[in-house]
């Protein structure tokens, strides 16, 4: 276990080390895949497009017909899906529509807003060049190539792919099995009569969306009282159910905080403490062959660790990418002071004047406070080794765009 709290690079290093779970493959309807990780490398038996056609609306000509002011007769019209061969003539043009097959001697489409129609002639008026608005055969997609590999995820962008390489199923890994639990005496069922010391669980709520990954089963499994025997008797008997298991709260140095204790008794832990604010009482182990994850009480850090962390590590131990948010660079317009070896996750509002967007420091930066999240539009991150924030600084900016959807 390591010694002193480990940086984000740190983590993510050490998560990249950690073996990817076995899983079992299925066979899912294309329709039914987004979001799943393909299992198998998935290769096109076509070429996309099949034929060459035309990229436009306009009219197919031959290629020493490309003169501007020439006149040409129009003979006939190509639709698409019309599967004739056809061939151009002298001094003729054959109307085609875009995707249309393109006729066997032609391989230049002039645009429709580039000629004058005169009864059955047009006159070409902006010449293009030779090829221009043409699509050749397999010029998308070569038959027999890789298309997609093992480890993607099937997302927007790319299912389209795979329909038009006329492929109806797909083999992808089984869904990890992910138990979650929040814990604490203090924790109730949402209600606005609250007695004494009484809290709202809002972190199974969180924790419940957060966890709403086409990829994983998850199950929330209870909340945790504060007693070492039934948190072990619990973790002994979950960790042979889940391949992961996903708690909030109990993993800091308080005497009721008993997590830590119980993996160190049952398991190994991985990492414990991070430099980060907020965040620093995170933690990873394993029981058994179920990976532990531990994360703090306090509503802030429970979001954007995960966000950086968790959703990283269940996407690549389930067999795909390891993939981290992705930032952007932006001017802070405040001063601040930060202790150093450790880095902050500031919660920020972004602004924009006349020439470029910048962000403010919101208010409330505790990690208890729920609505800093709710009412700021991201994060910056401010490295271990600054101890001073002044205004033109360039920070990385994370909108909650990216973290959270």
């Amino acid at each position: 276990m390591n010694k002193k709290p480990l940086t984000k690079q740190e983590i993510n290093s050490l998560i990249k080390k950690q073996k990817k779970i076995s899983l079992n493959n299925e066979w899912l309807d294309i329709k039914n895949c987004e979001g799943r990780i393909l299992a198998k490398n998935i290769v096109s038996k076509i070429n996309v497009p099949p034929f060459n056609n035309s990229a436009v609306d306009g009219y197919a000509i031959l290629k020493k017909d490309l003169i501007k002011n020439k006149e040409l007769l129009c003979t006939r019209r190509i639709t698409a899906g019309d599967n004739h061969i056809i061939q151009i003539k002298n001094g003729e043009a054959l109307r085609i529509f875009t995707g249309a097959k393109m006729p066997t001697n032609s391989k230049t489409v002039v645009m429709q807003e580039n000629v004058e129609k005169k009864g059955n002639k047009i006159i070409i008026k902006k010449t293009p060049f030779f090829g221009e608005n043409y699509r050749v055969k397999g010029e998308d997609i070569k038959s027999n190539t890789i298309i997609l590999k093992k480890g993607t995820k099937i997302i927007t962008n790319n299912i389209n792919l795979i329909a038009a390489a006329g492929i109806k199923k797909v083999q992808v890994v089984k869904k990890i099995k992910v138990g979650y639990f929040t814990s604490g005496n203090e924790l109730k069922k949402i209600t606005t009569k609250l007695k004494g010391a009484e809290i709202n669980n809002s972190n199974y709520y969180s924790l419940n969306s957060l966890l709403k990954i086409e990829f994983i089963k998850k199950n929330y499994c209870g909340n945790l009282i504060d007693n070492f025997t039934l948190i072990e008797k619990k973790l002994l008997d979950l960790s042979k159910k889940f391949n992961v298991i996903i708690t909030t709260g109990g993993a800091s140095v308080g005497e009721e905080d008993y997590l830590i204790d119980v993996i160190k008794k049952n398991g190994k832990i991985l990492f414990w403490k991070a430099a980060i604010k907020p965040g620093r009482p995170i933690a990873m182990g394993k029981i058994n062959k179920c990976y532990l994850i531990c994360l703090p009480g306090n509503p802030v850090s429970v979001q954007l660790l995960f966000a950086f962390f968790v959703k990283p590590f269940l996407n690549y131990i389930s067999g795909g990418e390891f993939l981290i948010p992705l930032p952007e660079k932006i001017k802070v317009n405040f001063n601040m002071n930060k202790k150093t070896k450790r880095m902050e996750w500031l919660r920020v509002l972004k602004k924009k004047n006349y020439l470029d967007y910048f962000v403010e420091k919101f208010p409330k930066q505790g990690s208890g406070m729920i609505s800093s999240i709710a009412y700021s539009d991201g994060i910056i991150e401010i490295p271990e080794n600054i101890s001073l924030v002044r205004p033109g600084d360039i920070y990385d900016f994370y909108d909650y765009k990216i973290l959270f959807y």
